[in-house]
């Protein structure tokens, strides 16, 4: 009896009369200050919001392919999910870089995104697509598996051949020109 006049109590706290908004900010921080170290360069990286991809800027220790492939897959902060972003790679993913010639980068995938089916594949590609190649030189991405070419899905359906940005127009952001948030 005891126990069940405890759990009916509570901790104590009184109920409310009516409900109480919560202050969330309408638009995502681009850094997120608690998860990510300050650094001396901007990366550009793209989550998802709704069915396309928009910019977000992430302070770093280097603008280079490594930095904003690990931004990338660092995946929106707290704040910025309650905002409505969201990214569709998985966060225990680690593909691997290697440049080629002529702006190209090869992205060997890990399972996890050669796992993915429907809108979230495409939304997965386009998101390391236009994350890598907002990194000079890079122009284009090739990817495979375990060092095998993939076809992966485009917006004119599957390609093994380099893809770029134009092949993921349809869910590229609204407006390229400005990221989300800044510093």
């Amino acid at each position: 009896m005891a126990v069940l006049a405890v759990l009916l109590c509570g901790c104590g706290v009184g109920t409310q009369d009516r409900p109480e908004a919560l202050g969330f900010s309408e638009t995502p921080s681009a850094s997120r200050a608690d998860d990510v170290p300050s650094g001396t360069a901007d990366v550009q990286v793209y989550f998802v919001r709704g069915t396309r991809l928009e910019p977000v800027v992430r302070s770093a220790t280097a603008e280079d392919l490594p930095t904003s492939l690990e931004a990338l897959v660092a995946g929106p902060g707290r704040a910025e999910v309650l905002a409505g972003l969201r990214t569709a790679i998985a966060p225990e993913t680690e593909p691997t870089l290697t440049s080629l010639p002529d702006g190209t980068v090869q992205v060997d995938l890990p399972r996890e995104l050669t796992g993915l089916t429907g809108g979230n594949q495409l939304l997965a590609f386009a998101q390391l697509v236009w994350t890598l190649t907002d990194v000079p030189p890079v122009r284009a991405i090739r990817f495979t598996s375990v060092g095998a070419p993939v076809e992966v899905p485009t917006d004119s359906g599957l390609t093994g051949e380099p893809v770029d940005r134009a092949d993921y127009a349809s869910v590229g952001p609204p407006s390229a020109a400005q990221p989300s948030a800044t510093d």
